[in-house]
């Protein structure tokens, strides 16, 4: 009876898992040729796509650091290759990432007629600091162009400047986002949608404030760790990007059936 107890338990530990991810992750289209054809049509899909593989290869860079790799090893070259990867992603990226500031500055006169202070405070610092990360990182940006000089700052710096303002704005999300899922849960209404889109907001703001703390050295952690969320978190934007699943259409009733039969006969 013990073990038959104890089988019952991870039946439904996994069952609880697998319900959970299962709302986190809505129906998406299968995994075809037309589908990655029509994410990759997207800018902003394959932006995040390309984001994958600039965490995954962060990762491996990351993983492999630990052991040490001597210089001309086997690991030393993959390491080498990986880093080589990651930054040139890294650069292409932030080359279209030009004039993304635009719709957020455009957003955040809307902010302001939030009633409540608290979220209209919240809101507001999110989309600023935003725009303020996206305007620094073109500077920086320029600077390693060499358009503009580097002053006091030199490009990576700048850079690192700006993905402060960005892990600031994840904060305020991840709070702004934690509230709205409060608000939900004290609601009497059935708003199971709602709080399973808070609930990912929130996963996602807090992975974000790890990855942003860490490359812009204001909380270093370890690239292995901010490359496995940095993962995590353009796995779900290429989800957003990616075609939903069609409906299926409903199964005839058995009236509908015998209808056709006759109509056949």
């Amino acid at each position: 009876l013990a073990q038959v107890s104890k089988l019952l338990s991870r039946r439904r530990a996994h069952s609880s898992v697998a319900d959970g991810v299962a709302r986190l992750c809505p129906a998406m289209a299968e995994l075809t040729v037309e589908n990655f054809t029509a994410l990759c049509a997207k800018a902003e899909g394959r932006d995040k796509l390309a984001r994958f593989w600039q965490y995954a290869a962060r990762a491996v860079v990351g993983v492999l650091a630990t052991f040490q790799p001597k210089v001309g090893s086997r690991l030393s070259d993959v390491e080498t290759k990986s880093r080589s990867l990651m930054t040139n992603l890294a650069a292409a990226r932030r080359t279209h990432r030009w004039c993304k500031e635009f719709p957020v500055i455009k957003s955040i006169p809307k902010c302001l007629t939030i009633a409540n202070p608290v979220d209209m405070v919240l809101e507001l610092g999110t989309k600023v600091t935003l725009a303020t990360f996206m305007i620094i990182d073109h500077i920086g940006h320029l600077k390693q162009w060499k358009i503009l000089s580097g002053g006091k700052r030199a490009g990576v710096g700048t850079v690192q400047l700006g993905l402060k303002f960005f892990c600031l704005s994840n904060i305020f999300g991840a709070v702004s986002q934690a509230r709205a899922y409060l608000r939900l849960c004290a609601s009497s209404e059935d708003k199971e949608k709602e709080k399973t889109s808070c609930m990912k907001l929130i996963v996602k703001h807090v992975l974000l404030i790890v990855q942003t703390a860490h490359l812009s050295q204001l909380f270093p952690t370890h690239d292995a760790i901010v490359g496995v969320f940095g993962m995590i978190t353009s796995a779900l934007d290429v989800q957003g990007q990616w075609p939903p699943a069609k409906p299926k259409a409903p199964a005839p009733s058995n009236a509908e059936a015998k209808d056709k039969t006759v109509k056949a006969a």
